[in-house]
C-alpha cells in the first residue's frame, strides 16, 4: 500500500479543469475529428465499427461511431484548462447526452451547413438540448460551407436557432482546421448564457 500511494506518484485525480465544453451534433459531422485535432492530451475515445454507414459517410471514410464519449483537454491561451467531451451522434446512445450536457460550461452544436434540408437535423438537436438544459452557452458551428457562401448558409440557421436560444452564436467552421476549432471553443466559452425553449 505504501508503494501504491507513494509521494512520487503523479496522481491526476482532482486536477484543475476550469471549463467543460461538449461537442454535440449528428453522426459524421466531425465532432471526433475536431476534438482530436486540438486536444493536447491523448484522446480517450469509444469508437467502434458502425453498423449504420450511409453512402455519404462511407465515401468520406467514416466507418466508426462513438458509443459513449470522446474526451480530450485543451489549454486556453491564458492557461485555463478546458475539458472537451464529444457525445454520440446517434440517439440510441443518448444516455451519454444526459451525463455530459447538463454539466457543461458551453455546448458546441456541429451541424452540416451545405444543404438547407439539414435544418431538420439542427432542429432535432436543438429540441434534444432544450430537453436537457434550461440555461446554457451555445455555439452552432456549420460545416461544409463553400467559400463566399457563409452569410447565405447561416441565415436560415440563425432564424431557426433564435427560436430556441436567442443568445446563441451561429458561425461557420471546418472541424479539420485547428484555428477554426480553437475559435469555436473560445467563442462558446465567451457566449452569453441563455434559456432554451422548445418552439
Amino acid at each position: 500500500m505504501d508503494q501504491l500511494f507513494s509521494r512520487d506518484d503523479n496522481i491526476a485525480v482532482g486536477h484543475s479543469i476550469a471549463h467543460q465544453v461538449v461537442f454535440a451534433g449528428p453522426f459524421g459531422v466531425g465532432k471526433t475529428t475536431a476534438l482530436r485535432l486540438v486536444s493536447d492530451i491523448p484522446v480517450v475515445d469509444t469508437d467502434v465499427a458502425s453498423t449504420e454507414i450511409t453512402p455519404e459517410a462511407a465515401a468520406q471514410g467514416k466507418v466508426t461511431t462513438t458509443i459513449a464519449f470522446d474526451y480530450g483537454e485543451w489549454g486556453l491561451p491564458g492557461g485555463a484548462r478546458v475539458s472537451l467531451f464529444g457525445v454520440p451522434g446517434q440517439d440510441r446512445f443518448e444516455a451519454m447526452w444526459n451525463v455530459a450536457i447538463p454539466a457543461s460550461s458551453a455546448i458546441v452544436l456541429w451541424v452540416f451547413g451545405d444543404n438547407v434540408m439539414r435544418l431538420r437535423d439542427c432542429e432535432y438537436w436543438l429540441e434534444a438540448l432544450a430537453r436537457r438544459r434550461v440555461n446554457a452557452r451555445l455555439v452552432v458551428a456549420l460545416t461544409r460551407v463553400a467559400p463566399g457562401q457563409e452569410q447565405a448558409a447561416m441565415a436560415p440557421y440563425r432564424a431557426l436557432v433564435s427560436r430556441f436560444h436567442p443568445q446563441a452564436v451561429v458561425l461557420t467552421a471546418d472541424p479539420r482546421s485547428v484555428p477554426d476549432v480553437q475559435q469555436i471553443i473560445q467563442t462558446a466559452l465567451a457566449a452569453p448564457y441563455g434559456d432554451f425553449g422548445q418552439k
